[in-house]
C-alpha cells in the first residue's frame, strides 16, 4: 500500500539589524542571516518571553516611550502545536494490526538543552489536543522503535517505562539528527534511515532538512549568485529579485570558487573580518 506523500514544515528565519558602516546616512535596515529548516527552536520559549515583557510593561518595569501596542502578543506555542496537530490528524488511523494507539514522537538529543522549550509544546498537544506525545533520544531509536514486517510500515514506539503499552507513531517531530556530529557511528545513519523509512509524517522531510544547510543558503545569498533568479523565474521582474537579494546578510564561500576569493580577502584582513562570523555546516 502506499505510504502517504506528507511532511510538516516548522522554520524560524533570523534577522539582524544592520547598519552600512560606509554611510553615515544610510537607514537602518534587517537582514536574513539564517532559515532554519529542523529542530528550530525557542519557539516554545517565545510566548513565555513576550509574556515577560507585558508583565514588566504592568509594573513600569519600562520607560513611557514603550507603550503597550510596542508589545504584541505572541501566540507560536499554540500556532506551532495546532501544526504539529495538524499533522498527527493527517496520518489518519492506525495502519497497526491490532490497532495501536496514535502518538506523536520528539526525537531530541540525549543531552538536550532546549527541553523546557519543546516542552510547552509537548504540553500543549497533550492537554489542548489530547494528542500523547513523548520523547526519544535519537541515540536510542533503534532500542525503542520498530517496523513490523507490513506493507504499511507503520512506526511502532515502546515506551521504556512502559513496554506493554506500544504506539503507532503518526509524526516524528526532529529536535535532534540535524548536525553531522550527532552521524559518528552505522548505527546512527542506521536510526535515520529507519525513521525515514517508516510512514510515520516527518518534521522536516530530508529534502526539507538538506534544503537548510549553510551551504543551500550560502548558494542563494553570496552576492551576484545566479542561484536566486532560477529559483524566481516565475518572478519577471530583475528588481524585484535584486530587491528580495537585498534582504540577505552576504555569505560567501571558502572553496575554490570564483566567490571564495572575496571571502579570502575578508577573512586576511583584520579590520574587514571583524563584521563577518564564520559558520559551520
Amino acid at each position: 500500500m502506499p505510504i502517504k506523500d506528507l511532511s510538516l514544515g516548522i522554520f524560524r528565519s533570523d534577522y539582524m539589524v544592520h547598519q552600512d558602516p560606509s554611510d553615515p546616512t544610510a537607514q537602518p535596515t534587517i537582514k536574513q542571516v539564517e532559515f532554519n529548516t529542523i529542530a528550530s527552536s525557542f519557539g516554545g520559549l517565545s510566548t513565555k518571553v513576550s509574556q515577560l515583557h507585558s508583565y514588566l510593561h504592568t509594573i513600569s518595569a519600562y520607560p513611557p516611550l514603550i507603550t503597550s501596542s510596542a508589545l504584541p502578543p505572541n501566540p507560536s506555542i499554540s500556532s506551532l502545536a495546532l501544526g504539529l496537530s495538524t499533522a498527527h490528524y493527517a496520518y489518519g488511523s492506525p495502519k497497526s494490526s491490532p490497532p495501536l494507539p496514535l502518538c506523536v514522537l520528539f526525537i531530541v538529543q540525549p543531552s538536550e538543552t532546549n527541553t523546557f522549550d519543546q516542552l510547552h509544546l509537548s504540553l500543549t498537544l497533550q492537554t489542548t489536543h489530547s494528542i500523547p506525545t513523548f520523547r526519544l533520544p535519537f541515540s536510542e531509536t533503534l532500542s525503542h522503535t520498530s517496523i513490523p514486517a507490513s506493507p504499511h510500515r507503520s512506526l511502532v514506539y515502546t515506551p521504556p517505562h512502559s513496554p506493554s503499552t506500544p504506539y503507532e507513531v503518526t509524526l516524528c517531530y526532529f529536535r535532534a539528527g540535524y548536525s553531522p556530529s550527532e552521524y559518528t557511528s552505522p548505527a546512527a545513519w542506521s536510526a535515520r534511515l529507519h525513521l525515514e523509512r517508516s510512514a510515520a509524517i516527518k518534521c522536516p522531510s530530508i529534502l526539507t532538512h538538506l534544503a537548510g544547510s549553510k551551504k543551500i543558503q550560502q548558494e542563494l545569498a553570496t552576492p551576484d549568485s545566479p542561484h536566486l533568479a532560477r529559483f524566481l523565474s516565475g518572478t519577471s521582474s530583475a528588481h524585484m529579485i535584486e530587491r528580495i537579494r537585498s534582504t540577505f546578510a552576504a555569505i560567501y564561500p571558502l572553496d575554490d570558487s570564483a566567490a571564495s576569493a572575496t571571502a579570502i580577502v575578508i577573512a586576511t584582513d583584520e579590520e574587514k573580518s571583524e563584521n563577518y562570523v564564520l559558520k559551520p555546516q
